[in-house]
């Protein structure tokens, strides 16, 4: 299982809302609940990129895997 840990990020980045991060890195609302909720099928390498140049972090700290 892949574990997001957009949750964990926005709350040692102070970051309060989907709006704020929208604004920021102008991926939308509806993509970050998806993945803050865990709910996507997927994840695009564009929306990784921005969120890791938001948070100035590696992709690990964003996905992790947890075995099954």
């Amino acid at each position: 299982m892949i574990k997001v840990k957009l949750s964990e990020l926005m709350g040692l980045n102070k970051v309060k809302s989907f709006a704020a991060l929208e604004k920021e890195t102008n991926i939308t609302r509806k993509t970050l609940a998806k993945l803050y909720d865990g709910e996507g099928k997927g994840i695009d390498y564009d929306t990784l990129n921005k969120l890791c140049n938001y948070f100035n972090c590696e992709v690990s700290d964003i996905l992790e895997y947890v075995k099954d």
